[in-house]
């Protein structure tokens, strides 16, 4: 495998692996509030559900579409229609995050009934997000290592590199990551994350 296919298949599935971490802190964390073993974490949560926004729709699905898919739909036709399946996946999660945003919301607000409709909100945001990232890797990342070309592996490898997702253990130039990075290790309780269980 090229240095430059190794770099942009291994930084898409760190980023995978990033964002199911977030996913699965979220319903790890959740589960122990509902227990009753934690106390409900606001803020927490909230930095979770930005993370889940600002990075994968603002930075790693749009380098997705324009960059890997497109250089995948001008070598073949034989993506095509998964490709136009993940892409409407990608345009669809806006709503899927409103839902998350507006039961967390409520539940803060102190609406009754609304802590049951987060935990559905994000298990159905986890599942719903599980199936697009194992058919990216397992359907999609095979037929681009079949049928694109170094320069386009090149190309995919640079725009990939700018993200520089810090839960992908990538250093960031933005504070903005950094913070978050921090926030969600730190405020996650172990073993999940480093902060003392309350």
């Amino acid at each position: 495998m090229s240095d430059s296919k190794s770099t942009a298949i291994g930084t898409i599935r760190s980023e995978h692996r990033s964002l199911a971490a977030v996913i699965h802190n979220m319903k790890a964390v959740l589960q122990e509030v509902r227990a009753g073993r934690m106390a409900m974490d606001y803020p927490l949560f909230w930095t979770m559900v930005h993370y889940i926004d600002v990075f994968p729709n603002r930075f790693h699905h749009p380098k997705e579409d324009d960059w890997l898919f497109a250089r995948l739909k001008a070598r073949t036709q034989e993506a095509d229609a998964l490709i136009d399946e993940l892409q409407a996946q990608h345009q669809g999660e806006a709503a899927v995050l409103g839902e998350l945003r507006r039961w967390l919301g409520n539940a803060e607000a102190g609406v009754e009934g609304s802590l049951d409709g987060f935990e559905a909100a994000v298990n159905g945001y986890a599942s719903f997000t599980w199936k697009h990232l194992r058919s990216e890797e397992h359907d999609l990342l095979p037929l681009a290592e079949k049928h694109l070309l170094g320069t386009d592996w090149d190309d995919i490898a640079a725009a990939f590199g700018e993200n520089a997702d810090p839960l992908a253990g990538h250093p960031s130039d933005s504070q903005v990551f950094n913070d978050l990075f921090r926030a969600i290790v730190l405020k996650t309780p172990a073993p999940l994350g480093l902060a003392a269980s309350q």
